[in-house]
């Protein structure tokens, strides 16, 4: 069944009375952090390249576009090869930086295989941008099992494959930034997504693991973990409502990849945009918000 009136309203008044027990309860947690400063452009008098997995719309897009006006070459990844090409088109015109176009399917060994292989051989890879990704909305036991595999593959398995070919060159250079793009619900659960929760939260303790490994070495990592934005992402979501949803938990793709990008620049390992999201977060910390998801999702 889906959510009611009564139930949607019963879950916000949940939320507000479980935060002020929170902000009663526990103060600002704090943030890991990389040491130092980070600078871009690591290669003195040579172009600088930043690959976006994900790249044709939404958020993946968004940093496609920041990273072309930072006068960054492009390798845009994603499915839509005629959407890429037209993407790849208006930055050249517009911003005068190469765009490579690799048309890939990431849940695919083979796609996948040859975008880590274009990585690798990269002399002046900066950035990379792990976005791809996409939700569903239905019970696990009732769901198709090779859309549950392909989100494993997609977020986890893709994230890490790609992370594992451009860090040789990145550590070598002692340059470099990865952001995985995770999301707001790695930090509690969601009945009729249970595999996105589950994906996303191993993001967040990937490169958290990942960032002890590498502090020194002048790389950086990120998990950045958005709420509900403004994207093509939802309206894919089948028995998803966006308007049953306040605006106030909106917010829009410049401002998380702005966010992002300045939080990559102060070293924010764990970054969630939004004073509201940032709430949320901390809150599903405390379990209170699967006990209330549970009840009102089922």
């Amino acid at each position: 069944m889906g959510m009611t009136t009564r139930n949607r309203d019963g879950l916000w008044l949940g939320v507000g009375l479980a935060g002020i027990a929170l902000a009663l309860a526990i103060g600002q947690s704090q943030k890991r952090r990389a040491r130092g400063a980070w600078e871009w452009s690591g290669n003195a008098g040579q172009s600088n390249v930043a690959c976006v997995t994900g790249a044709s719309s939404g958020i993946g897009l968004c940093f496609a576009q920041k990273l072309a006006a930072r006068k960054h070459d492009l390798i845009l990844v994603a499915r839509r090869e005629e959407r890429l090409r037209s993407v790849a088109q208006e930055l050249q015109d517009k911003h005068g930086v190469s765009v490579e176009v690799i048309a890939a399917d990431l849940t695919k060994t083979a796609d996948l295989e040859r975008v880590a292989a274009r990585l690798e051989v990269l002399d002046n890879l900066e950035v990379l941008i792990n976005n791809a990704g996409f939700g569903v909305t239905e019970r696990f036991a009732n769901s198709d099992v090779d859309k549950q595999i392909d989100m494993v593959t997609l977020h986890a398995t893709a994230s890490m494959w790609l992370t594992h070919a451009a860090l040789p060159g990145m550590l070598a250079r002692h340059h470099g930034a990865i952001i995985n793009v995770s999301s707001v619900a790695a930090f509690f659960t969601l009945p009729r997504n249970v595999n996105y929760s589950a994906t996303k939260a191993y993001l967040n303790v990937f490169t958290t693991a990942l960032h002890s490994e590498l502090i020194g070495s002048g790389v950086r990592v990120q998990a950045l973990c958005p709420g509900f934005t403004h994207t093509e992402f939802h309206s894919k979501l089948e028995n998803f409502r966006k308007n049953g949803l306040p605006e106030v938990l909106w917010m829009n793709a410049d401002q998380v990849v702005n966010g992002s990008l300045d939080a990559l620049e102060s070293g924010d390992v764990i970054y969630v945009p939004g004073a509201l999201n940032k709430f949320i977060a901390q809150l599903g910390r405390t379990g209170i918000l699967n006990t209330i998801a549970a009840r009102v999702m089922r």
